[in-house]
């Protein structure tokens, strides 16, 4: 009996696949489906610039013509003082569709699935929304991409011509540019939880990268620890590039629990003290020793700056070097001690003329002016006037590059494009001759 009941399940079974396989086959007028898609790493941050489409038919062929698609997502609006946060639907530019498997290979023959390559730039793709209100990247909620078929649509399904589909618009899951990096936890002495994000290297190590995010990448509601991953190209040092040229290399990305530069309020402050500077060093101490790590680079862009000055003077012998890019500490602020400590520490200074946030008169100029004064042994700047696209891909109203805020120097630490003023020498190429 035992074996009847299960012989008859297998045949079952076996009749559901055929049958929902003809279903697949037998092709469809209206074909429906599910959705996914991939966030990338940008200079700008985070941008979803593809999407793989499951149907529930088969149909020939595809390309970009035969789509459109909406994006809803929370966006701030800039032209209003008040700075209010909406829910708004863009129209967003397919660059290419065409059939593939289920990985997103192309394939030439009929299949169930589409990969779409969607376009982004500075201000358009993003999943991430930035508050002022909150100063804080958070993932948009919602967030969803609505496809349809373009009034230009020439598509067969078994020779049927399709004339409606309908994709679910609630996503079934997405891949990110950050998905190399590993998560996990780490609790303090004192309590503090810290979430971070690693890289391990195939080859073993014998150094640590440390990165220190900026402010808006901290621990907050609709955030998580990807966001200081994605929200600027931090992706960038788990890449062949970087790799590469710091012969291979462990990351640690921290993700502060508010600021960096939260004394104890919960807010950013100015007076250049941090509740987390030894709890921080603590986790940074925790994964060396876990992964087993001999040597320790530091870099960090804003607050992450402002930190990576401040472990730096605080623990003058445990780092290589240090990298302190756009960094929010208040000169007027440093003892003379304190630039006594730091002119026997490596540093590779990264910022603009232009930086509107933190202004190089009040931050970077005088603190380099003492520093060279006090005798400064390697010290090393890169400061352009401004921040603008290098690759050629993006432009402004006027025609030449695109512009970004004066801030975001670091985008050139990300794509080694940050060349010391005066001997023209890059920072990561400093940074691998520090670590001999």
């Amino acid at each position: 009996m035992k074996k009847t009941r299960w012989f008859a399940a297998a045949l079952m079974a076996v009749v559901l696949a055929a049958c929902q396989s003809f279903e697949v086959n037998k092709g469809s007028d209206r074909i429906g489906g599910t959705y996914s898609y991939h966030v990338g790493g940008y200079d700008w941050g985070s941008g979803v610039d593809r999407a793989l489409l499951t149907l529930d038919h088969r149909i020939a062929g595809i390309s970009a013509k035969d789509l459109s698609v909406r994006e809803t997502k929370q966006a701030t609006d800039w032209t209003d003082p008040a700075f209010p946060v909406s829910v708004v639907e863009l129209e967003r530019k397919i660059t290419a569709a065409c059939l593939c498997d289920k990985e997103g290979n192309p394939v030439d023959k009929p299949s169930r699935y589409v990969a779409v390559e969607l376009y982004v730039s500075p201000s358009e793709g993003s999943p991430f929304l930035y508050s002022m209100h909150t100063s804080r990247n958070t993932w948009s909620d919602p967030y969803r991409l609505t496809f349809s078929l373009s009034s230009e649509a020439d598509i067969l399904s078994a020779n049927i011509p399709v004339t409606s589909l309908a994709v679910e618009p609630e996503a079934v899951g997405y891949t990110t540019a950050a998905d190399v990096f590993e998560t996990a936890s780490f609790e303090a002495e004192g309590g503090t939880l810290y979430r971070y994000a690693f890289y391990e290297p195939k080859k073993k190590s014998d150094t640590l990268f440390v990165w220190l995010h900026g402010g808006g990448e901290g621990w907050t509601e609709g955030s998580d620890v990807l966001v200081p991953l994605l929200a600027n190209k931090a992706t960038a040092f788990a890449g062949d590039d970087f790799q590469n040229a710091l012969g291979g290399v462990a990351v640690l990305v921290p993700q502060s629990p508010s600021f960096w530069m939260d004394s104890g309020s919960g807010e950013m402050t100015s007076d250049n003290t941090s509740m987390y500077t030894e709890s921080l060093m603590e986790l940074i101490d925790y994964y060396k020793g876990e992964y087993g790590a001999e040597k320790v680079v530091l870099a960090g862009c804003s607050n992450g700056g402002f930190m990576t000055l401040d472990l730096m003077m605080r623990y003058p012998d445990y780092f290589v070097c240090g990298v302190p890019i756009c960094e929010a500490k208040t000169d007027e602020f440093l003892t003379d001690e304190e630039i006594g400590i730091l002119k026997d520490q490596p540093l590779f200074f990264i910022y603009s003329e232009t930086d509107p946030i933190v202004p190089p008169p009040v931050f970077e100029i005088p603190t380099i002016k003492r520093l060279t004064a006090a005798g400064v042994k390697n010290l090393r700047v890169f400061s352009p006037v401004e921040v603008v696209d290098t690759s050629g891909e993006y432009t402004g109203g006027d025609g030449g590059p695109y512009l970004y805020n004066g801030h975001w120097s670091w985008i050139y630490f990300y794509n080694n494009e940050a060349l010391d003023d005066v001997t023209g020498q890059d920072a990561w190429s400093w940074i691998a001759e520090q670590l001999k």
